[in-house]
């Protein structure tokens, strides 16, 4: 395929325009005697329509793309902020994260995937393991006994210490340049209420591993959710808004943990271009529908095929995305009833290939709950029964024990000619075991139905989606 390469003479002569033009504002200077422009930014983050054909090595990590780990907090959220994150790792390598711990990224993404994108044949939908996985995590840093154990079962772990395995694909998930950028950020909202209940040591484990901001608040404020939908909306790019409002929390309420996640990349190379794009037909389970689909190729892709279904893999500037498409008469949803399928997708023996692809533009938002979804799981009782998060509380608490209330994943999604941009964010709400818990909620959720899994270059299981009308959004 054709890649875009800057050529030697382009490169001297750009940086020699550069050069005329700082002598030019070196000059201004002088004259005007104050300085009054800042340094333009050349840099800029890339739009899903642009197409780009990057040239990078994919062995390691840029060090230089990684941002420091905390969100800028406005002036608001500074005067309730308890704790910021810890100094982010800056040496790590992809290999530091230990296959063991992949594994168990993936086992939960198993476990949890094909029960979190439901089987309405009306919607898309859009689930990210990860964002998840880093809450629970952080709930589990708190808990002991039983509930610790179920915690560990129910995120993959054996002996890992999965605080120090955060951290580290914390620092390689954390990165931004020009083709590429994800960001992760945790967030806990504390209760003024319960605040001093909490163990100052839990707290500081989720500064520490998690690289969680802390703030006290009082969630009966609109003010509150104010601050709460502003952090999640600066942490995922304005992608998600999730519209928290005081009626939102339990009126007991003791504490909320955030997660976001927000990913965009490009195209490793020029799979679609615009030009080619069509109008076409989409059989969704209900009837057929006329879409616009990106059609493409690549010289260097992947493809597997299983017993009833074929998958291809086009790489992007950061990590992959894999398409699914299952034989006709087969669901996406048959195929996540396999316990091992994305495990067996990740591991199984890709082959290259010469690729010619049609795959349906897409953009769709999801909102889910979590709790009743992975009931099935046993979640609930994990989280809701006999708990024990006496990690979290104060040896001199009144409180007699925490249990989770809510948790709930809003997440959007963009594939276009020019890449992938997705954004996720899931909240974790936990009330005083004494407090009434509240009443189930009633879930409100290439040319036929597919899915996908996007990963990134450490090997997180980001994104898996499910496709079965591209128009609807």
């Amino acid at each position: 395929m054709k890649k875009t390469v800057m050529s030697e003479k382009n490169a001297k002569l750009k940086t020699s325009n550069r050069g005329v033009r700082l002598l030019a504002f070196l000059l201004c200077m002088l004259m005007l005697f104050s300085v009054t422009a800042c340094a333009p930014k050349d840099d800029k983050p890339i739009i899903p329509s642009e197409s780009v054909s990057p040239d990078i090595d994919k062995e390691q990590p840029d060090e230089t793309d990684k941002k420091t780990p905390d969100i800028d907090q406005d002036d608001a959220l500074k005067k309730i902020l308890l704790a910021s994150p810890d100094t982010k790792l800056d040496t790590v390598r992809y290999d530091d994260i230990s296959e063991s711990f992949r594994a168990a990224l993936w086992d939960f993404a198993d476990k949890t995937s094909h029960l979190a994108l439901g089987n309405d044949a009306d919607k898309n939908a859009l689930y990210s393991p990860i964002s998840l996985y880093y809450p629970l995590a952080m709930l589990e840093a708190g808990a002991a006994g039983t509930t610790r154990e179920g915690l560990r079962e129910l995120l993959g772990l054996s002996d890992q210490n999965v605080g120090a395995e955060l951290r580290k694909l914390y620092a390689l998930m954390m990165k931004e340049n020009k083709d590429n950028i994800e960001q992760i950020a945790n967030s806990a909202w504390l209760s003024n209420e319960f605040r001093e209940d909490l163990s100052q040591t839990w707290l500081d484990q989720l500064s520490h591993d998690f690289y969680a901001s802390a703030f006290a608040v009082d969630f009966k404020v609109p003010a509150t959710s104010e601050q709460m939908n502003a952090w999640v909306k600066k942490a995922t790019r304005d992608k998600i808004d999730p519209k928290f409002e005081p009626d939102y929390f339990s009126p007991d309420i003791m504490f909320a943990l955030i997660n976001t996640l927000y990913y965009k990349s490009s195209w490793q190379d020029t799979y679609f271009e615009e030009q080619f794009s069509k109008e076409d037909i989409f059989h969704t389970l209900t009837g057929d529908v006329n879409t616009t689909f990106m059609n493409g190729g690549s010289s260097d892709a992947k493809h597997l095929e299983g017993d009833c279904w074929h998958a291809v893999q086009l790489n992007m500037v950061n990590g992959s995305i894999r398409f699914v498409l299952p034989d006709s008469g087969v669901t996406p949803e048959m195929l996540l009833e396999d316990e091992t399928f994305l495990q067996d997708l990740l591991n199984g023996t890709w082959s290259p290939c010469e690729l010619a692809i049609s795959v349906p533009k897409f953009t769709y938002r999801s909102s889910i709950d979590l709790l009743d979804l992975l009931e099935p799981i046993g979640i609930r009782t994990l989280l809701q029964g006999t708990t024990d998060f006496s990690g979290m509380l104060n040896d001199n608490s009144s409180v007699p024990g925490i249990a989770v209330s809510k948790i709930d994943q809003k997440s959007f999604i963009a594939l276009e000619e020019g890449g992938v941009e997705a954004a996720a964010m899931t909240i974790i709400e936990a009330v005083p075991t004494s407090a009434p818990m509240p009443d189930d909620i009633v879930r409100i959720r290439l040319d036929r139905p597919f899915m996908y899994v996007i990963a990134d270059d450490a090997g997180a299981p980001l994104f898996v989606g499910i496709v079965r009308n591209p128009n609807v959004s």
